[in-house]
């Protein structure tokens, strides 16, 4: 068996295996690993994948015995025919047949350390520290879900394509753009650098359009709430520089959780409390310091948290 046969197996059947409906979050876990490991890899799956996709021609019907279908059109190598029987046998019984036609998710996650991730269809999404998203490229979509932290997405422009983003109960939809997504607990945030986005908040049927500069804000069950902001600050982020305006203490624990590997948490008595201004992303000793300068807080850290309690004045 040479190398690239063998390679071929193994695409082969990690699609096997994430197409049955009980495949495990291990499994998952391990393929993302098998799949970013080698090039190849990720070649040779994509390979299997448009095999399966060459096949929605065929109709469901063909499933069942039926004297009247003459066939497919083309030839399938051999190692396809074990394999469409195993993943049909699956699709008849759990009733899973589309998700086998190239609904597959590729899911990423980040711990302390941010990552870019290169999308098949040339958009690249710029992951911050401890996020968690899925991608599903399908034929005639592309799909995102945020299921935490923050994302600056650059997408490539297909209007028979559209990019559509899923942060909670919020969408983001785009065509070609560059813009920045938060979605943490019961924050949610979408500014735009480039291009045109539609958003549509939670708990509302409102499609809400913003443009280069333009920024939406929901916390919560409050309304969301729309502003001008500097395009390029929003992702800053990925330069080591958190830009800020008017933004609440709880944005400003939050963002400093993900660099201190520990939660910030923000006393009653400072909530209240306003941050117009920039913080450079350092060790904790130093950005805890640049933030006791700025604003007035009285910071206290221990091994497994950080307090902010407001500063009396003297």
């Amino acid at each position: 068996m040479t190398l690239s046969s063998d390679i071929d197996d193994q695409a082969q059947g990690w699609f096997v295996r994430l197409n049955a409906d009980d495949a495990s979050e291990a499994e998952w876990l391990g393929f993302q690993d098998w799949i970013e490991s080698d090039a190849t890899h990720r070649q040779a799956y994509d390979r299997v994948e448009q095999l399966w996709i060459d096949l929605d021609d065929v109709p469901t019907a063909a499933l069942t015995a039926n004297d009247d279908f003459i066939g497919v059109r083309r030839p399938r190598p051999a190692w396809l025919y074990p394999a469409i029987g195993m993943a049909a046998a699956v699709a008849l019984t759990v009733g899973v047949w589309p998700t086998i036609f190239g609904d597959r998710a590729d899911v990423y996650r980040t711990t302390s350390q941010p990552r870019t991730v290169a999308l098949a269809d040339g958009s690249v999404v710029h992951m911050n520290r401890y996020s968690n998203l899925s991608v599903r490229l399908r034929q005639d979509r592309r799909e995102v879900k945020l299921a935490d932290g923050e994302a600056a997405f650059d997408i490539v422009h297909n209007a028979a394509r559209p990019f559509v983003i899923s942060a909670g109960d919020h969408n983001v939809e785009v065509l070609g753009t560059a813009f920045n997504v938060v979605n943490h607990d019961d924050r949610f945030s979408v500014s735009v650098q480039r291009g045109v986005v539609a958003v549509t908040p939670a708990r509302s049927h409102d499609v809400i359009r913003l443009t280069v500069g333009e920024r939406i804000d929901q916390a919560g069950d409050q309304d969301a709430v729309l502003s001008r902001v500097d395009p390029a600050s929003a992702s800053l982020w990925r330069s080591g520089v958190l830009v800020y305006d008017n933004a609440s203490l709880d944005q400003l624990g939050d963002d400093l959780s993900r660099y201190f590997d520990k939660p910030v948490n923000v006393a009653a008595s400072a909530r209240d409390l306003r941050f117009t201004g920039v913080l450079r992303v350092g060790d904790e000793a130093t950005m805890l310091e640049q933030l006791g300068e700025l604003i007035p807080v009285e910071v206290s850290s221990s091994p497994d948290r950080v307090e902010l309690t407001r500063r009396e004045a003297r």
